[in-house]
């Protein structure tokens, strides 16, 4: 009874043994998913005495599009203006301000983030 057991158990397992994966999840996809990470918030405290360089202006922005869609998330907003700065080649972000907006053009409701991309020193 062991031994048909065994059997049928290796039988089954090799069945799987040719079995793929497909995923719409690219390499690259993940890397852009995950970029934002890569860039601190820092309030304008904790920037004092730190060694930084302004790449430039940055936005990030939600929108709900349509009435049936949840609420635009300022987070989602601030991910967004975190990847952007991940694009300009910062590590860093001074986040100046975050304001709801509602009846935008295209959107319902409107969540726009403006900031600064930091290329901050390491301590």
């Amino acid at each position: 009874m062991r031994t048909l057991s065994l059997t049928f158990i290796a039988l089954t397992l090799s069945g799987c043994a040719n079995w793929g994966f497909d995923s719409n999840v690219s390499p690259a996809g993940v890397k852009d998913y995950y970029k934002a990470g890569t860039v601190t918030l820092y309030t304008r405290e904790q920037l004092a005495g730190r060694n930084y360089v302004t790449l430039g202006s940055v936005e990030g922005e939600a929108c709900q599009l349509e009435s049936n869609e949840a609420p635009p998330k300022e987070a989602d907003a601030r991910t967004h203006i975190r990847r952007r700065a991940a694009d300009m080649g910062a590590n860093g972000l001074l986040l100046d301000s975050c304001i709801r907006f509602d009846d935008m053009p295209g959107c319902i409701e409107h969540v726009l983030c403006s900031g600064q991309a930091l290329s901050v020193a390491e301590k």
